[in-house]
């Protein structure tokens, strides 16, 4: 059985593919999610807020494709790992990777993926 690969929205956008627009996709991807992460809404019964994060995540996946969103989902980490304020309410560094949204986090590279391969098969072509 054979997988066909179809063009992301990321491929037909930018059709001739050199590493620094791949660089380029991942990092603004990785600002995207940094950015969708601002918007973050307080649930009462959670320690964990509802923020933009996981549509960025899910948008990288299906626009850039497996390889490159989980790269820039791994790179979003990385920023916040490093001390930039990247984060939900713009919490920042590793102790935010022991608290309660460390396993979100943690799956976001994984997600991406998940959705760019789906994308890549063409799983986003149909409303299924």
């Amino acid at each position: 059985m054979s997988t066909v690969r179809t063009l992301t929205l990321a491929d037909v956008a930018v059709p001739r593919v050199s590493r620094l627009s791949n660089l380029l996709l991942v990092v603004g991807a990785s600002v995207l999610t940094a950015l969708a992460a601002q918007i973050a809404i307080p649930v009462p019964w959670s320690p964990v807020p509802l923020t933009g994060q996981t549509f960025a995540v899910l948008l990288s996946g299906a626009v850039l494709g497996a390889r490159r969103a989980f790269l820039a989902q791994a790179l979003y980490l990385i920023e916040g790992a490093a001390g930039l304020p990247v984060f939900a309410g713009g919490a920042t560094g590793l102790a935010v990777f022991a608290g309660p949204t460390a396993g979100y986090l943690a799956a976001f590279p994984f997600a991406a993926s998940l959705v760019g391969a789906l994308a890549e098969r063409g799983w986003d072509r149909r409303f299924g």
